[in-house]
């Protein structure tokens, strides 16, 4: 709807509703050019699709959870066991299976900073070449053997280049049997090599080093070889890894990973997750070493302790025989032996510890109070021992020690026994539970997919185009909004019709079977001009005479439409009517009544005879004067007198006299017709004329003195939503069986 009608109808909710469903109408009425975008968007899908790269997805298992080593260790080294059972969160392994740390080793492990393509056509190339037959080297086609047209294979192993190179790669050509040629970019021969063998030049100021393991091509097919960044590659790799916990808390981590080779993409998926276990066992063997080497640091300072305590103990006995200790010495040494291994354990655990974590870490802090209960334990012990007799006390201390040095010495070399088992037999906390297998289908271009998203694509742009070209190209669709913008009448409103699709289509044929009237009287169109033939009959059009002149805007409006067809219903009430083409430039009137052109309207103001030029009977009632000889004035010609006098002597010849004008915008030929009208009768086209368009046309026929009498709307599509829903078919059944 335009402004001026919205303006005039604020607070009508029945102008809301049309003003949607118009709306809805006009993309129902553009339907063409929705299927249009629609189907061109679907065949650039299916390019695209055919086109595009295909990407392949790998996937992996793995699982965290306690190795069966470190089961076995829990059992036998007891709580120093689980200083190696440091199995962390999933959400940490997955950290570490995306760190540099495994990318970078699987990154070197398959030489993924090399690049080695083989040279495809540009645009289509690559895509001809996957679908070339497997296994086997397409043909060259067009002719262009440097490009690689399917089955070419190569693998490069080492690849050395100096800086001035390594920007822009370099290019191998295939030979035979295996020789190849190495060269710059603009075509310098840098070397020549062959598969299985390393070739190395010196190239400016660096060396050219290359090992070609395997080369499938036919002669002078090109690759592009490049040496990439290492660094840049890692972090390509962590961009097409996906990570993540099947199920919260699982331990089951599965992995994802992307890229355009299948089997290429498998291998190193299964690389990663290889390199992951790997450094898993690494790592649980590095913390079994570590606290291995400060036991056997320990080992030879215990032995000679405990050597020390034995020697002592054997000269106090030999110097003072033997000594018969009470049941409450021997009760306190066992209490002390205890105490002090104990105290010493906790210390050799505390030394370890320390190495990983800070003093204040709270198991650090745990075990210093462990230690300082132990020993105050342990003076309480020594101030008993105190009490007993000089010789007995020093026996006691002196084989407390031998003891506690021997226990001691004994649980560290049962340690050290039992790491190196641990360590010769680690396997970590972590498997592979699925490895990757090589996908056979690509996760993209997904043709469904692509094909949904083109047809929504397309339709919308059919919709957004549909509506701007309402918004800024769209015309008059209410006859109200005429009424109020002009305040000229609207005596007629005709609908769109096929009747009449195929009368403004047709050219030539047999008599009169263009004119609905004639041919459709059941037309929902022919209702439309019967309402302005009513009109007129019943003095609603207010005519000074019986000359009406009907006129439009432009050209392809319905003007000649509204002629014949007005002058047939005419002619088919009883009227005597004459229907006149007064466009002696363009005029088509005599195509439609499969009449002759000449002589004509044109022949009679130039001085022919009249009656002569006249067609009767053309339909029963119904005369013609066609256009006539093309003059090369025809302004003038209207202008004469003689035009004048031929519209009053028809005018009293004929009940009506119908003249199908010229378009008012085109020519001034509507004006000096309209002159000798009794009225004139504006033709406006639904959602073709703007009302800029109709404003000027009706204010240049009023600077000629000319006042519009009324308008017909004409070609107003039919629909169940819009201003076309109001003029629905209404026909008898013997007209619906025709």
């Amino acid at each position: 709807m335009s402004t001026i009608l919205d303006n005039e109808s604020t607070g009508s909710p029945l102008i809301g509703r049309l003003t949607l469903a118009s709306y809805l109408s006009h993309l129902a009425a553009s339907w063409r050019l929705i299927v249009t975008t629609t189907v061109l968007a679907l065949v650039l899908g299916v390019g695209y699709a055919l086109v595009a790269t295909p990407v392949y997805q790998a996937d992996a298992m793995i699982q965290v959870e306690d190795s069966e080593a470190t089961a076995k260790a829990k059992e036998t080294l007891g709580e120093l066991a689980s200083f190696f059972n440091k199995s962390g969160t999933t959400a940490a392994e997955m950290e570490l299976i995306r760190s540099d740390l495994v990318i970078e080793q699987a990154v070197q492990q398959l030489h993924l900073d090399i690049s080695a393509r083989p040279k495809y056509f540009p645009i289509i190339g690559a895509a001809l070449a996957r679908h070339a037959p497997r296994g086997e080297l397409a043909k060259p086609r067009f002719g262009l053997q440097n490009f690689a047209w399917g089955g070419e294979q190569i693998s490069v192993s080492k690849l050395d280049l100096p800086p001035q190179l390594a920007s822009e790669g370099v290019v191998l050509t295939a030979g035979a049997d295996g020789a190849y040629t190495l060269s710059t970019k603009s075509g310098t021969v840098i070397l020549h090599g062959r598969v299985g063998q390393l070739a190395s030049v010196p190239f400016y100021d660096g060396r050219v080093a290359i090992l070609v393991d395997q080369l499938v091509a036919h002669a002078s097919t090109k690759f592009d070889v490049a040496k990439l960044s290492e660094l840049k590659t890692v972090e390509e790799l962590k961009r097409s890894l996906t990570i993540a916990e099947k199920a919260k808390q699982s331990g089951m981590i599965g992995v994802s990973l992307t890229g355009e080779h299948s089997v290429r993409t498998a291998d190193i998926l299964n690389a990663i997750a290889q390199q992951y276990v790997r450094q898993n066992v690494d790592r649980k063997s590095a913390e079994a070493e570590h606290t291995l080497a400060f036991l056997e640091q320990q080992l030879p300072q215990l032995r000679t302790e405990l050597d020390k305590a034995e020697q002592k103990y054997n000269q106090f006995r030999n110097e003072n025989g033997t000594i018969d200790q009470s049941e409450e010495s021997r009760l306190l040494l066992e209490q002390i032996s205890q105490t002090q291994s104990k105290i010493l354990d906790l210390q050799q655990q505390r030394a370890d510890l320390i190495q990983r974590f800070a003093p204040g870490h709270t198991v650090i802090e745990s075990l210093d109070a462990q230690i300082a209960t132990l020993e105050q334990k342990q003076a309480e012990l020594n101030l008993r021992v105190q009490k007993l007799p000089d010789t007995e006390q020093t026996a006691l201390r002196l084989l407390r020690d031998v003891r506690v040095d021997t226990q001691l010495y004994t649980d560290l070399l049962n340690s050290a026994q039992q790491l190196r088992v641990l360590k010769a037999g680690q396997v970590g906390d972590v498997r592979v539970v699925n490895h990757a297998a090589v996908p056979e289908t690509p996760i993209r271009p997904n043709l469904a997919i692509i094909l949904l998203g083109a047809a929504i694509a397309g339709s919308m742009v059919g919709v957004v185009a549909a509506s701007s070209k309402k918004i800024l190209m769209g015309g008059i669709e209410d006859s109200v909004e005429i009424e109020r913008a002009l305040g000229i009448p609207v005596f007629a409103v005709v609908p769109r019709s096929t009747a009449r699709k195929r009368l403004q289509q047709a050219k030539g044929g047999q008599n009169g079977q263009h004119v609905l009237p004639d041919t459709a009287s059941y037309d929902v169109a022919v209702e439309g001009i019967r309402t302005l033939r009513t009109a007129f009959q019943f003095g609603t059009l207010e005519a000074n005479s019986n000359v009406i002149a009907v006129t439009g805007t432009g050209t392809k409006v319905g003007k000649s439409f509204v002629s014949i067809n007005f002058a047939t219903v005419l002619a088919l009430g009883g009227k005597r009517v004459i229907l006149i083409d007064g466009d002696m430039r363009r005029g088509d009137i005599h195509q439609c009544m499969n009449i002759q052109s000449v002589p004509g309207l044109s022949d009679v103001i130039a001085g022919s005879d009249l009656d002569r030029a006249i067609v009767r009977n053309v339909l029963p009632g119904l005369d013609v004067l066609p256009q006539g000889t093309i003059p090369s004035n025809p302004s003038e010609l209207l202008m004469n007198e003689r035009f004048k006098s031929l519209m009053e002597r028809l005018s009293a010849s004929y009940d009506a006299v119908i003249i199908d004008s010229p378009p008012a915008l085109a020519v001034t030929d509507a004006a000096l017709i309209g002159k000798s009208a009794g009225a004139m009768l504006l033709v406006v086209r639904h959602g073709k004329d703007q009302l800029y368009g109709i404003s000027e046309a009706v204010r240049r026929l009023r600077h000629s003195g000319i006042d519009v009498k009324g308008v017909v709307f004409t070609d107003v599509p039919r629909g169940v939503l819009g201003y076309g829903s109001y003029f629905p078919d209404y026909k008898s059944s013997a007209a619906a069986a025709k």
